[in-house]
């Protein structure tokens, strides 16, 4: 534990902006994080993308240019910070497959790295909290209350208000014996029309990122929205005749109701 403490006082010293050109320098370990986040949404809103040269840091704005310099071997990378991590104080930045690649650090898993700005930092965000390693959430770990926005973006098509929910639909529920309630009404069967089902929106990317993942065990193709903070898990393209069959794997699945509107 000591030698831990120690470790992560020397990595918080090599934290050094420079007074007068604003640039930062860090030095420390890397890690890196890859396809099993592919598709999720970062801490940013940004969808990752672990063929993309991004990374993740604790503190520092989200679009920082910069240059990744791995101390055994001098490769270098230059990665733009689209997300939250890694959150352990032995590592500094987790950057992403691709990026990992260019560091040759795919085998090893991490390496002692160099970073710099390419360019000033304005400002430098407070740390998140801890989280397991690689994890894209945001720095709220806990549940919170389901909120909503006042209206779906619809791209001109017609809005339908949303409710608060008490309950995050992620939670632990029996599975339902009646098929979750679409609001304002299952459309008719046998048009040729396509229809949007929202399932959520949540203000903490963890939990929709928990939904997300429960609908694609169901054998839905759910995808995010996202709409100033709030970030959307909807079912996109349904068939008219689909929504009624959708409507039972979700009360199957513990979900009590959700949104539809009609797409054009």
């Amino acid at each position: 534990m000591l030698i831990g403490l120690v470790f992560g006082m020397w990595c918080a010293a090599q934290t050094q902006p420079a007074s007068e050109s604003g640039v930062y320098r860090q030095e420390g370990f890397a890690s890196w994080y890859g396809p099993p986040y592919d598709g999720k949404p970062t801490h940013s809103g940004e969808i990752f993308d672990s063929t993309k040269f991004t990374a993740a840091h604790p503190t520092l704005p989200f679009g920082t240019i910069l240059t990744v310099t791995n101390v055994h071997n001098n490769k270098q990378v230059i990665v733009r910070i689209n997300d939250r991590g890694p959150f352990t104080p032995s590592r500094i930045i987790d950057v992403s497959k691709a990026a990992a690649e260019q560091l040759d650090m795919i085998v090893t898993g991490t390496a002692p790295v160099i970073i710099e700005s390419r360019g000033s930092v304005v400002s430098i965000a407070a740390p998140q909290s801890a989280s397991p390693q690689g994890q894209t959430v945001p720095p709220s770990g806990g549940t919170e209350t389901l909120k909503t926005d006042a209206e779906m973006p619809a791209s001109g098509n017609t809005v339908i208000g949303l409710e608060e929910f008490r309950t995050p639909p992620y939670s632990v529920t029996p599975a339902r014996s009646s098929p979750a309630e679409i609001k304002p009404a299952v459309p008719p069967a046998g048009t040729d029309k396509r229809y949007r089902i929202q399932v959520g929106a949540y203000r903490v990317l963890r939990n929709a990122t928990e939904v997300f993942d429960r609908l694609k065990n169901i054998g839905l193709n759910p995808a995010y929205e996202r709409n100033g903070e709030i970030y959307r898990v909807v079912l996109a393209g349904v068939k008219a005749d689909d929504v009624q069959l959708i409507a039972e794997k979700l009360g199957g699945a513990g979900f009590q109701e959700a949104l539809i509107r009609e797409e054009q």
